[in-house]
């Protein structure tokens, strides 16, 4: 008996100590960083989509980035990126991936030995918040903080399967400047897109030809405490 309760002792030890570390789905008051700068990104009506690959159709989810640069354009952190393009894994695609999905952060981070694999996450069917240390910014600088997402297949009249390969309409540029040390709710607003064939990572300050696109995200969003 003495056995068999000591059994249920432990039991009870580990599942209290599991469920300390538990995601309940909520923020946790306890892990807010007062000097971080929190991302948030409300999905839109074409964050998912289906697509028919034969018989099967398969839900889509967005590709995308989000990244910090100083006020001379230089690259400073990965605040979150999706895993496909993390570890470069995709269906059915050459070994470097797929460039063309983000090619501007994929530009970015070319000559910075970053461990890319502490921000990367799956896609989120849901809305995205998280948090990162602002800790390392420079008080009284201007910084930006860039979103890149991209959904495969979403083609228009102008990007069509021709002219735009998996792509459809490219990846959509966000952009939001804050100060380090002024906090405030900064909003993200569409800048442009990048390459459509992943050559290069210039943003090109064009959205007429934009549609679904421009609602794969309904607002996004940096709090800079």
């Amino acid at each position: 008996m003495k056995n068999f309760n000591l059994l249920f002792l432990v039991i009870g030890v580990i599942m209290i100590t599991s469920c300390l570390g538990c995601n309940t789905g909520g923020k946790n008051p306890h892990s807010v960083n007062p000097n971080g700068i929190e991302l948030s990104v409300e999905p839109g009506p074409n964050w998912v989509g289906k697509r028919k690959f034969f018989i099967f159709s398969l839900k889509r989810t967005p590709q995308m980035a989000a990244w910090v640069e100083d006020s001379q354009g230089n690259y400073i952190s990965t605040i979150i990126v999706t895993n496909k393009n993390a570890k470069k894994k995709w269906l059915s695609a050459p070994k470097e991936g797929r460039p063309e999905a983000l090619p501007v952060w994929n530009y970015k981070i070319q000559n910075n030995t970053i461990e890319i694999d502490t921000v990367s996450a799956a896609t989120s069917k849901g809305a995205v918040d998280v948090q990162i240390d602002n800790g390392s910014l420079i008080n009284g600088q201007e910084y930006s903080v860039y979103l890149e997402i991209n959904f495969a297949f979403d083609y228009n009249e102008f990007w069509t399967e021709a002219n735009s390969g998996v792509n459809g309409q490219p990846s959509l540029i966000y952009q939001g400047k804050f100060t380090q040390g002024t906090s405030g709710k900064i909003k993200l607003i569409p800048i442009g897109h990048g390459s459509i064939d992943g050559s290069d990572g210039n943003i090109v300050n064009e959205l007429d030809s934009f549609t679904t696109a421009l609602t794969i995200i309904n607002d996004a969003y940096i709090i800079v405490n």
